[in-house]
């Protein structure tokens, strides 16, 4: 038995799916970078697929056509073929990938995409199609041909929900209210952001954080990368950094310390594992957030069953608290590290 609080969540009106998703594991392609290793990436989406086996809930699997082009949707899909009868449903985006066409998103580009997409995973119908990227062309001329098709996709069955990409902590005024008319437009049913303790929810303004506007405005919400990238799993310094889009040779002394000292802290009253720092940080932002579904990648830096059973019982206020006063000593140095504003880095 799991605890009621993991009970399925509703994402949108006719899509209830567990707590706990599944990411691909995998970032955007660049040339020369190092590649994870598709063996252990099927050998984890495989374990994925078989802890939900037999629950009534679908388990949601998150991936990006931009995921080395294709070969995420692939990885997926060969496991979904092999488990015929399962249970899951797909997620995945358009947007950043432009092929021949003059903009990602120009003519029936985003149609086309779908159909690749579907074709990849072995689906007639993908669960949710996240609007990835804000530019929708020079005067977004774009826009309404893409409101058009989105919504035309979802009435013909081929997909369950249009998502849009939510602003990140970091991100500028001008992108929150970018998001914000976007928002008003599309009217997605479901938004997509990266989150996690030391990256928590954009401030939308008003007293508002992405969290609260999306369940006032019942919107489902999907948060990706809560571990940091395996920052709060590890407790590796490093990665609490690149989560945040900086390095040691521009972030300080002091903030290596207080990432430390923070990380030492939580291992010292939850457990030293990794195991242990990685249901934390999990029940940390399930709990805060009850309208969303939280992403936990397959990769080697994110080595965690999705079996519920492993998240236990919920976290007390008190414990919720001093996860939070944890959390937020580390970011007031991180956002200004020595005195100085941090360095501006990827999306994460």
């Amino acid at each position: 038995m799991t605890p009621s609080d993991l009970a399925p969540r509703r994402l949108t009106r006719d899509l209830m799916v567990r707590p706990l998703g599944v990411g691909s594991g995998t970032s955007r392609w660049a040339p020369g970078a190092v590649q994870p290793d598709d063996a252990r990436l099927l050998d984890g989406l495989r374990r994925a697929l078989e802890a939900g086996a037999g629950q009534d809930e679908a388990q949601l699997f998150d991936t990006a056509d931009s995921h080395r082009y294709g070969h995420a949707e692939r990885l997926i899909g060969k496991v979904l073929k092999e488990h015929r009868g399962h249970k899951a449903q797909v997620a995945s985006t358009v947007g950043r990938v432009q092929g021949s066409a003059p903009h990602p998103y120009a003519g029936p580009r985003v149609r086309h995409q779908l159909e690749q997409t579907l074709e990849n995973l072995y689906l007639d119908e993908l669960a949710l199609y996240t609007l990835e990227s804000y530019d929708f062309g020079l005067g977004d001329r774009y826009l309404d041909p893409v409101i058009e098709q989105m919504r035309a996709l979802r009435d013909l069955g081929q997909i369950r929900a249009i998502g849009l990409r939510g602003p990140g902590f970091r991100s500028s005024a001008r992108s929150i209210r970018r998001f914000l008319d976007l928002f008003e437009r599309i009217c997605p049913d479901v938004v997509w952001t990266q989150a996690s303790g030391l990256l928590p929810l954009a401030d939308l303004g008003d007293g508002e954080d992405l969290g609260v506007f999306t369940a006032r405005r019942g919107v489902g919400l999907v948060l990706a990368s809560p571990l940091a990238h395996g920052a709060l799993a590890s407790g590796r310094t490093d990665r609490a950094l690149a989560a945040w889009g900086s390095s040691a040779t521009d972030c300080g002394e002091a903030t290596e310390s207080a990432i430390n000292h923070g990380l030492a802290e939580l291992a010292g009253r939850f457990g030293p594992s990794p195991d242990a720092l990685t249901r934390v940080a999990l029940r940390f932002i399930l709990q805060q957030v009850q309208n969303g579904v939280v992403v936990v990648g397959v990769g080697d830096e994110q080595r965690i069953g999705h079996d519920l059973r492993f998240l236990g019982q919920p976290l007390s206020d008190h414990e919720l608290a001093v996860i939070d006063g944890v959390f937020s000593r580390i970011r007031s140095v991180m956002i200004q590290p020595e005195g100085r504003a941090p360095s501006v880095g990827a999306n994460v």
